[in-house]
């Protein structure tokens, strides 16, 4: 049974010690600046005491302010939660093709090359190099050649169809790849992948 009327023991030395501590810290950190300025009128700041020859003054520093939430940062953040879920089912629907605006276009030219992109095929690309100057590598070209040009026509198809041949294990072999609109990087990041 407890013994409510019992009066509690003293405190130890040691649990003295550690509230003296503990108060201590409380009270935060202190620094003390001062602000010193020598015969030929130069002004520094330094923590410790100016030197006998120099003019002191110490300044004082205000203390840090409280924090407080800020009413307005909740108000942006609570509008940007629900922002988000009408966004991910905005980008759901353009992804399963329902709205106009998830159209891609299958571009073809007259040497062979197929490529993919997300807004309007060029009206024309590079053509494909044949020959003995094929082996001098994607845009070499030998002296005084012009380069050619082949008309391109587009073909308007689903976009999950682009972005599957755009990344199916044979897209790398298939020539025109180098003409596919791919997203970079940074727009990954940002979710402006329009193939997610």
């Amino acid at each position: 049974m407890l013994d409510l009327e019992r009066t509690p023991r003293p405190l130890r030395w040691y649990e003295w010690l550690a509230v003296l501590l503990l108060a201590g810290y409380a009270t935060g950190a202190r620094a003390e600046v001062y602000r010193c300025t020598d015969a030929r009128g130069a002004v520094t700041f330094q923590d410790r005491p100016c030197v006998v020859a120099a003019a002191q003054t110490r300044v004082v520093l205000a203390p840090a302010p409280a924090y407080t939430a800020s009413p307005q940062y909740a108000t942006k953040r609570e509008t940007t939660t629900r922002q988000v879920p009408r966004a991910a089912h905005a980008h759901t629907a353009s992804r399963s093709g329902e709205s106009a605006g998830a159209a891609s276009y299958e571009c073809r030219t007259g040497d062979g090359q197929v490529f993919y992109r997300h807004s309007a095929c060029p009206r024309s690309v590079a053509a494909v190099e044949q020959g003995p100057s094929a082996h001098l590598g994607h845009g070499a070209r030998t002296k005084g050649a012009a380069a050619k040009s082949v008309a391109v026509t587009s073909t308007r198809i689903a976009r999950a169809d682009a972005c599957y041949e755009m990344r199916r294990a044979g897209a790398p072999g298939r020539s025109g790849r180098g003409h596919d609109q791919d997203v970079s990087t940074y727009d990954k990041n940002l979710g402006r992948d329009p193939c997610r």
